[in-house]
């Protein structure tokens, strides 16, 4: 329909499927090659979009990478980024300043917990709705903490003026560096000016090495958390997780009296920086532009697009009761991720079952057989009323249908993936037999223990990708909880089987 926006890497194109739906399609330049260091990257960008689940980065409904131009197809929403908010509007001040720098460090705490490096954290990467929510926008520098560095000697890939010193330095780049561009961020938030001044890049990467950061006008309550995370020692800097705490607090604090915010801070005064002052250079120069992002030969990938913007996330998800401001950062910032109280829970619930295995090892398939069901039985219902907008409602709907899900699930579950898992146990038990299958077999709990993990995983993996395409469709829709409720009768199966080789060793 529209081009939104076009880099270095590729173009962003404002798209419609057949059946009508808005979507954002970023594709690569023709000129790149198949096995450019740009597709790596694109590859890198949806490994890390699809590993991060949470509203405050858009989904990803389809990619093909491996195609003549490769393509990766996400949600669009309306809105601007926080750049453009802030050249159109002026500077943030008060309670908004206060959500947006809390939002922020709490979709890096989300990000991080994935194992995720941002790496380009900046404005124009920042998409803001009328509520000064954020959401963090392309991830095609992301850097996966479990992948290969693609960074080389002599070449940066990044923003300077938002950039930690680490990155050149040549010294490791981990979470911290996506700290401080959190406070390089905030702090242009609140004064409109970039946080290390507009000179040339080389001057920015002197004033960042060397500590010299324009903090004049920021307010006295956000001050001592921009200046920890502004650090120049990445290990002095505090956590995603521990802003969002101390946010969550001031968040609150404001609420009740807003006088802390309308003072800015008179302690911090401006640093000027020349275009002469000597400092670490890299290979690729070019001009800072007026968001100090770097223009020339070897810049960051293309923004996802000043028009693609998550204006109306805030209200969609006050619509559908999803928790947001303080109640959404109190549940991040504890020491457990989203879904680990479902996980706690079944690994409790996978005690009795690892008991009952053990006395009677039939029983693995009737526990995983259930497990399987109930996980079916929850997406299911989820499905049933995801157009309803009331989060209240769809609750009461998911608990009136819940018997009707179940009797489907069961009945469903019985020949899938109920008939190949029991195909394939089958074959299990004739081979651990030598062939044949004795009219007794439940009574060989080694055979049996065998062929439950047998299936349990067939079961697990079919139920887990129901789980991960469903999910897709249905925000609120616990992932992590179902993934393991499905594989769960797979896990009692090999808790059994670690407990009788502990029994046959002692």
């Amino acid at each position: 329909m529209e081009r939104l926006g076009r880099g270095g890497m590729g173009e962003v194109y404002h798209a419609t499927s057949k059946r009508g739906e808005s979507v954002a399609l970023k594709m690569l330049h023709d000129a790149v090659d198949a096995d450019s260091e740009a597709r790596i990257r694109l590859e890198r960008e949806v490994r890390a979009l699809r590993r991060v689940e949470s509203p405050y980065v858009a989904r990803v409904l389809d990619a093909d990478l491996a195609c003549e131009r490769p393509y990766l197809v996400m949600e669009h929403i309306e809105g601007e980024n926080l750049f453009d908010r802030v050249r159109h509007g002026g500077p943030l001040t008060g309670a908004g300043l206060v959500t947006l720098a809390h939002g922020l460090a709490a979709a890096l705490s989300v990000v991080h917990a994935a194992g995720i490096v941002h790496r380009d954290l900046k404005p124009s990467n920042v998409l803001v709705s009328a509520e000064d929510e954020p959401v963090l926008i392309d991830f095609g520098i992301a850097h996966v903490l479990d992948a290969t560095r693609l960074t080389l000697t002599g070449t940066f890939l990044g923003t300077p003026s938002y950039a930690a010193p680490e990155l050149f330095a040549d010294e490791p780049v981990g979470e911290p560096a996506d700290v401080h561009a959190w406070a390089a961020t905030v702090a242009f938030a609140a004064t409109g000016r970039p946080t290390f001044g507009r000179g040339p890049v080389e001057a920015q990467m002197y004033a960042i090495l060397n500590g010299q950061a324009d903090l004049a006008g920021i307010p006295a309550a956000l001050l001592p958390l921009v200046r920890a995370a502004l650090h120049r020692e990445a290990v002095k800097r505090p956590t995603a997780a521990g802003l969002t705490a101390r946010l969550s607090r001031l968040a609150r604090a404001v609420s009740c009296d807003p006088e802390p915010l309308r003072e800015p801070s008179r302690a911090a005064r401006p640093v000027a920086v020349t275009a002469g002052s000597p400092g670490r250079r890299p290979e690729s120069r070019g001009k800072a532009g007026a968001d100090g992002s770097l223009r020339g030969p070897r810049q960051t990938p293309g923004r996802e697009g000043a028009g693609r913007a998550r204006g109306m996330v805030a209200r969609r998800r006050r619509a559908e009761g999803a928790p947001t401001g303080e109640a959404e950062a109190g549940r991040r910032a504890g020491p457990l991720p989203a879904g680990n109280a479902a996980l706690i829970l079944l690994a409790v619930l996978s005690v009795p079952c690892v008991v009952a295995t053990v006395i009677w090892p039939a029983a693995t398939f009737a526990v995983t057989g259930v497990f399987a069901v109930l996980a079916r039985a929850v997406w299911a219902g989820h499905w049933l009323v995801r157009g309803n907008r009331s989060a209240r409602v769809r609750g009461v709907l998911r608990v009136v249908t819940f018997p009707l899900t179940f009797a489907v699930s069961l009945l469903t579950a019985l020949a899938w993936p109920g008939l190949p898992a029991a195909a394939l146990a089958g074959i299990t038990l004739w081979l651990t037999f030598g062939g044949s299958l004795p009219p007794e077999w439940w009574l060989s709990p080694v055979q049996v223990v065998i062929a439950g993990i047998v299936f349990g995983a067939v079961c697990g993996g079919i139920i887990s990708r129901e789980v991960e395409r469903v999910g897709s469709r249905i925000p609120d829709l616990r992932k992590e909880g179902l993934r393991a409720l499905a594989v769960l009768g797979g896990f009692v199966a090999l808790c059994a089987a670690a407990m009788r080789a502990i029994a046959l060793m002692v």
